[in-house]
């Protein structure tokens, strides 16, 4: 996310008096003055590209380019403030040849701005990449309002919330005119209230969901309606919210984040919702979901292979280590993963204390 902030230029770094974004490693007298480096690796169409930088919060120190389409990279463009050097491969990236950069600012942007193809893909990309916080969902719920307002989407987002067993059988958008003697009632900065007051009309959106009704012989009688924020469980109101950005992932083949997918689901819903990815009917266009969580119910072969799942480990300095569990000589792709991993074998896992009352 930080990287995809930064590459995006989302704090408008624009003079060369503008600073950086930067949090260095503040655990260790060695590193907390220190600049910080960033890479990925992705494709775009057929074409694999490496792409990083190493920053602090005034000067972008170096930055590099590198595409492999036949096996075989080629360096586009390399650039060390340290060295003084900026190499461009006049042949393969054109559109970085004869420009200059401020140290605070990213070449990427550069090329950007004079119209280059490699560089406008590339920002494109981060652009495309979604990210979720599983723990705070209610910023998605603008996602799901924009999809109900298409038939076809909503259509499937229904669908969806249907097949996994919590209640629903139908969700509406529900849109109220809002008065405007109530923006005139309310405390607002005043160019804001004035631009509400002065909109055509203002409109207050809620979702709401429909279940079925019982009499006291369990015979249908109709629905009732309940509001999604107001009286639907923290689970339910989850696996919805997150099911408009999953959705649209699978639709356009972009590249899921999550952070703290399992937080509020039931573990088979955790499962349900990744298992759409791993569906070829359903994933046609081979979009891409990285999450983090902590239910070890995942850690099994017909979930993951080793080589899909990694583990991170927080040494007694506070520095964390990630790695996969391909790594590991003497794995078998059938072991119980969890159990091994609970044992202890992969490491990843706290090491805890008795407690006592009055112990320091």
């Amino acid at each position: 996310a930080f990287m995809r902030r930064i590459v995006l230029n989302r704090d408008k770094v624009i003079l060369s008096t503008d600073r950086l974004v930067h949090y260095p490693f503040q655990l260790s007298t060695e590193t907390e003055d220190s600049s910080s480096s960033f890479e990925m690796v992705f494709f775009i169409n057929e074409t694999k590209y490496r792409y990083g930088f190493e920053i602090d919060e005034s000067t972008v120190y170096s930055e590099w380019l590198y595409a492999d389409e036949n096996g075989k990279e080629s360096k586009l463009f390399y650039r060390d403030i340290d060295e003084d050097e900026l190499y461009i491969n006049r042949i393969k990236f054109k559109e970085g040849l004869k420009l200059k950069v401020s140290k605070n600012q990213l070449f990427l942007w550069k090329c950007d701005q004079e119209n280059g193809e490699i560089s406008a893909s590339i920002l494109k990309w981060f652009s495309r990449l979604n990210m979720i916080d599983g723990m705070e969902n209610e910023q998605y719920i603008s996602e799901a309002m924009r999809q109900m307002e298409n038939e076809k989407y909503k259509k499937e987002l229904v669908s969806l919330i249907k097949t996994a067993d919590i209640g629903i059988e139908d969700v509406l958008l529900d849109e109220k005119d809002i008065p405007k003697s109530v923006i005139e009632e309310m405390t607002l900065p005043i160019e804001l209230k004035k631009q509400l007051l002065e909109s055509d009309s203002l409109k207050d959106m809620s979702l709401l969901t429909h279940h079925k009704k019982y009499d006291e012989n369990n015979n249908e009688v109709g629905m009732t309606v309940f509001e999604l924020d107001k009286e639907e469980s923290k689970g339910t109101q989850k696996f919805f919210k997150m099911s408009a950005p999953i959705l649209n992932t699978l639709r356009e083949g972009k590249v899921l984040i999550i952070d703290e997918l399992d937080a509020s689901l039931h573990p088979m819903l955790t499962k349900h919702l990744i298992k759409l990815f791993h569906n070829e009917k359903i994933n046609k266009h081979k979009a891409q979901l990285i999450f983090a969580t902590h239910d070890t119910n995942l850690l099994h072969e017909s979930m993951f292979r080793r080589d899909q799942i990694w583990i991170t480990q927080k040494d007694k300095y506070g520095v964390t280590e990630l790695y996969s569990l391909a790594q590991f000589k003497n794995v078998r792709n059938n072991e119980d993963f969890e159990k091994k991993y609970l044992q202890g074998k992969y490491g990843g896992v706290p090491y805890l204390q008795d407690f006592e009352f009055g112990a320091l």
